[in-house]
C-alpha cells in the first residue's frame, strides 16, 4: 500500500476540493460522499497492521536471540551441508526408524516446549492474535470501500488505490494481467483528472 501510494502521482487525491462543479441535483450527495472517511479509515488500520507486524517479528526476533529456532540438527546429507528439521514429519523423513530419530524427536519436542514457553511468557501469541485481527478489519474496511458506490472520480481512484493495494499478489505481479492494466487505469484517471483541474 505504502509502495503503492509513494510510486503514483495521484494529483485529484492531492488537488480534491479544486476541481470546479457544476451546481446540480447531485450536489447534496456529492458533498456527502463517504469514500473520503472510508479510505481514511482504512489507511489508519492500515498503520495499526503494519504497527503489529513490527511489534510481532520483534517479539519474535527476541525469542530467537534468546533460545534459538525450535529445531534440531539433522545428520548431513550427499551435499554435507547442514539441515534442520522444525517438524516431526521432516525428521521422519530425514532419518530411518530407530534410536536416533527417537532422539531427535525427542529433542525436538523440548526444544519446541521451551519456546511455547518463551513465548507465552512475552506475548507472541497475544501479538499473532492482534496482527491477525488487524489483517481482519484491514480487509473488512476494504471490501466496505470497495461496495460503496463511487460518485467522483477521486472515489473511483481511491476504490482502485484500495483493490490494488489489498488484492495485488506484490511487486512480481506488477507487469501481469490485470494488475498492469489497472495500475495503468489508474494512472490515466489521475491524468485526466490533473488535466481537468488545470483547465
Amino acid at each position: 500500500m505504502f509502495a503503492l501510494l509513494s510510486n503514483l502521482p495521484l494529483t485529484a487525491l492531492q488537488s480534491r476540493g479544486a476541481e470546479p462543479r457544476r451546481a446540480g441535483r447531485l450536489d447534496v450527495a456529492v458533498d456527502a460522499d463517504p469514500m473520503p472517511r472510508l479510505f481514511a479509515e482504512f489507511q489508519a488500520l492500515l498503520d495499526r497492521h503494519a504497527a503489529a507486524i513490527v511489534t510481532r517479528d520483534g517479539i519474535e526476533a527476541a525469542l530467537v536471540d534468546r533460545i534459538g529456532w525450535p529445531r534440531v540438527a539433522l545428520p548431513g546429507g550427499s551435499d554435507s551441508q547442514p539441515r534442520h528439521a522444525a517438524e516431526f514429519a521432516e525428521v521422519a523423513r530425514a532419518v530411518p526408524p530407530g534410536r536416533r530419530r527417537q532422539r531427535l524427536v525427542q529433542r525436538l519436542r523440548r526444544c519446541q516446549r521451551r519456546w511455547d514457553d518463551a513465548a507465552a511468557t512475552m506475548g507472541l501469541a497475544e501479538a499473532d492474535l492482534q496482527e491477525a485481527t488487524l489483517d481482519g478489519a484491514v480487509l473488512a474496511a476494504a471490501q466496505a470501500l470497495l461496495a460503496t458506490p463511487a460518485w467522483t472520480c477521486h472515489a473511483v481512484m481511491l476504490k482502485l488505490l484500495v483493490l490494488l493495494s489489498v488484492h495485488a499478489p506484490g511487486p512480481a505481479s506488477d507487469e501481469t494481467c490485470p494488475w498492469r492494466e489497472l495500475r495503468l487505469i489508474l494512472a490515466d484517471l489521475d491524468r485526466l483528472t490533473a488535466e481537468g483541474l488545470n483547465r
